[in-house]
């Protein structure tokens, strides 16, 4: 039975005695299709299930998922110590480990790895992603010479290490003392036996109690990953991905020569960034810019090899573009006489600060003075961004397109007439130009269109409720992902682009500044929700727009399962707000 749990999480990474101690408690029951297993009429939850075979399909009105092999339910209840709000009910016969719930209250205290599971589901299922993804995706990271350089050249300190039975609370002073995260045990001929991580403090020091006077050597890590110093600073990237650490030791012929850490890995794309950020600084031509655009579409891959997260991930990535259409602005409005004052506004994607690797244009302009007298300058700006590799839009949404650049009076008229006038045509402007956010130029002009829109989209509660039906037209594809096997997942349209126009809806409702998805969501109190888009974004980041189901792993099955779910809540959250 140990062996069965072990093929899934969280039980696969949970520690041996926790696991003996479920594996003695589980007992077997088998429910026929169609059978009710729990639900809200089944009184205080009793008992956890963990489904062995088959499937079951769990969830109410709002949303409903079918869970596969290894999933366990209603976690949430258990926890609670209630009756469950969804119904879970046999898909297909199926087979059930099932653990009692005051079991399961004990797991709970007797394994943090279970206790951070069952209260951080979704978070915990991320992390594994992200863990994942550094593993397949970490050879990536290795741009040019700088990672072929060797372990030794990155050894910036001299050496910290102690004995085994050095004492628990030497060691913490110590490493204190020294201002490092990790302390290396050596034994009598300076080979590396074990490693204590600040991590450890917590786990093995803090949670037990373990007294001052315990020896190092108890409370170690024994059998640390080592790597010669000739071995190359790929090779420390990659043992780190493997391994699901954040520390390579490094020997000298066998014997402890230091530790280099995954900040200092990361540190070399900083030094990356800081010479991208210059590059872009100093550009005396659009030509110059093309190639800096280049470095930030590479920069990016390498934090993603990297397992930075896709909210920071593409909020730097982000920053680096608007730096790039920000200097390139410059250029060219220094080559024309502009007639006024004027904001150059960045919208969709890349108003939200959510642009993916290939993001179209989508812009506008406020002008202070005649419109006419912005031509050239903007069609030179949008030629230019797509020489950098940001094509024209394909529906002509640029600020080189007349209809879109006018004046502060003129784009109040266009938004009010989107307002008042809630047509498809108006709500799919709406979708794109409701993101705006000012680039370049004079931001007082942006500043002052959003207080009118956002003023009158709030007293309207028609074109509200009009934006809610349009955000309620995709719908995520909930149900066993295994029934896509051999097809592809639209992860913009049936994923991210619910999150995106859900988070919308709630922004205009609330008066809300706020461009970004999770910004938007938060902001609304719905933090599950906002974790989730950024999965998908990681997902889309991976794997572009389409991904098949076949392509991804288990625990990445799992979570983009529970981002769907999320995903029909939150439409679930508009839709009764509106009264839909």
């Amino acid at each position: 039975m140990i062996a069965a749990l072990r093929e899934h999480a969280p039980f696969d990474e949970m520690d041996e005695a926790a696991l003996r101690f479920l594996a003695a408690r589980l007992r077997l029951a088998y429910y026929p299709g169609g059978e009710l297993v729990v639900g809200p009429a089944s009184g205080a939850v009793d008992r956890l299930y963990i489904l062995k075979q088959g499937s079951v399909r769990g969830g109410g009105a709002a949303a409903d998922v079918v869970l596969g092999a290894g999933e366990a339910f209603p976690i949430g209840a258990l926890i609670g110590r209630r009756a469950t709000v969804y119904t879970y009910r046999a898909a297909e016969d199926c087979f059930c480990w099932e653990l009692a719930a005051a079991d399961f209250h004990r797991l709970l205290e007797l394994s943090s790895h279970f206790h951070a599971y069952c209260t951080r589901y979704l978070a915990m299922l991320v992390d594994r992603s992200h863990r994942a993804q550094r593993d397949a995706a970490a050879s990536t990271l290795m741009d040019g010479a700088g990672m072929l350089a060797p372990l030794g050249s990155a050894l910036a300190r001299a050496p910290v290490s102690c004995p085994p039975q050095a004492l628990l609370a030497e060691v913490l002073k110590k490493m204190q003392a020294e201002r490092i995260g990790s302390m290396v045990v050596v034994d009598g001929k300076q080979a590396p036996v074990g490693v204590f991580t600040m991590p450890d403090v917590l786990a093995r020091v803090a949670l037990p109690g373990a007294a001052p006077d315990t020896p190092i050597g108890e409370l170690m890590t024994p059998h640390p990953v080592t790597l010669e110093d000739g071995a190359t600073l790929a090779d420390a990237a990659l043992a780190m991905a493997r391994h699901g650490i954040r520390h390579i030791v490094v020997t000298r012929d066998g014997r402890f020569a230091g530790v280099v850490s995954e900040r200092d890995l990361f540190a070399l794309t900083r030094a990356s960034l800081a010479r991208t950020s210059e590059r872009i600084r100093s550009a005396r031509a659009p030509e110059e810019l093309a190639a800096a655009a280049a470095d930030v579409r590479s920069l990016a891959r390498q934090w993603l090899a990297h397992g930075v997260a896709a909210e920071q991930l593409t909020a730097m990535a982000s920053a680096l573009n608007d730096a790039l259409s920000r200097r390139l602005i410059e250029l060219a409005a220094a080559r024309h006489a502009l007639p006024g004052a004027w904001c150059w506004l960045a919208l969709g994607s890349e108003g939200r600060m959510e642009q993916t690797f290939v993001t179209d244009q989508d812009n506008a302009l406020i002008a202070e003075g005649p419109a006419a007298g912005f031509a050239a300058f903007a069609d030179e700006v949008n030629r230019g961004l797509d020489a950098c590799g940001f094509p024209l839009c394909k529906g002509d949404i640029m600020a080189r397109n007349p209809r879109w650049r006018l004046d502060l009076e003129g784009w109040r008229r266009e938004f009010d007439g989107w307002i008042r006038n809630p047509q498809p045509e108006a709500l799919l402007n709406a979708a794109i130009f409701f993101d705006f956010r000012p680039l370049a130029g004079d931001a007082r002009l942006a500043g002052a269109l959003r207080e009118t829109v956002l003023g009158r989209t709030r007293a309207n509660r028609s074109f509200l409720r009009a934006m809610t039906e349009t955000a309620l037209r995709a719908r995520p594809p909930l149900g066993l992902l295994r029934d896509f096997e051999g097809e592809a997942l639209d992860l913009k349209g049936a994923g991210a682009r619910i999150f995106v126009d859900a988070a919308r809806v709630l922004a205009l409702e609330a008066g809300s500044p706020e461009t970004g998805t999770a910004a938007r969501l938060r902001a609304a109190g719905e933090a599950a929700p906002a974790d989730a888009f950024h999965y998908v974004q990681g997902l889309r980041l991976r794997h572009g727009n389409l991904v098949r189901v076949d392509a991804l792993g288990a625990i990445d099955r799992r979570v983009l399962k529970e981002a769907f779910r999320q995903a029909a809540l939150l439409q679930e959250r508009i839709r009764l707000d509106h009264g839909l």
